[in-house]
């Protein structure tokens, strides 16, 4: 028996089309390169005291967390485009990710308290990092929220 799924069609606003097909991913690769090349850049934006050189099971994680970035760039540049007015594939992709950013900044948390410091204590990576992630973050919620787009499904303005 097969089963249908309905789509739904309609106009993504130009600021959410060229931040996740082309910004994001961009932002993605910088992640991509650090985990893959410079990894003690990556575990500065987590803990202050991170051990350098990383040991043989930090290495495997970061490039995993290369392979999974490098995953999502795919879908982004390629499945967006593919399926550009296909706003359940979009809002899909988009709470996949958020899920990703929302456990990024909980290990920064978890890492933070796990040394016995607040927030006040962030270093500058740790900041840099945080700050990336609540950004674009909020500008998934945001796309989620249907903040920016013409009408909602009722007809309604939605406004930014």
């Amino acid at each position: 028996m097969a089963t249908t799924v309905k789509t739904t069609q309609q106009s993504i606003p130009r600021f959410y089309r060229t931040f996740f097909t082309s910004i994001d991913p961009v932002i993605a690769s910088s992640g991509v390169i650090a985990n893959l090349f410079f990894p003690s850049l990556i575990l500065k934006s987590y803990t202050a005291t991170p051990k350098l050189p990383p040991t043989t099971e930090t290495v495997a994680l970061l490039h995993g967390s290369a392979g999974c970035l490098l995953s999502t760039m795919f879908l982004q540049i390629v499945l967006l485009r593919l399926k550009s007015s296909d706003m359940t594939v979009w809002r899909c992709l988009q709470t996949s990710i958020l899920i990703q950013d929302v456990a990024l900044i909980s290990s920064l948390f978890v890492a933070v308290a796990d040394q016995g410091r607040g927030v006040t204590t962030l270093t500058a990576e740790e900041f840099g990092n945080l700050g990336a992630l609540l950004g674009v973050g909020g500008i998934r919620v945001a796309f989620l929220m249907r903040l920016g787009f013409e009408d909602d499904e009722h007809g309604d303005k939605k406004r930014v």
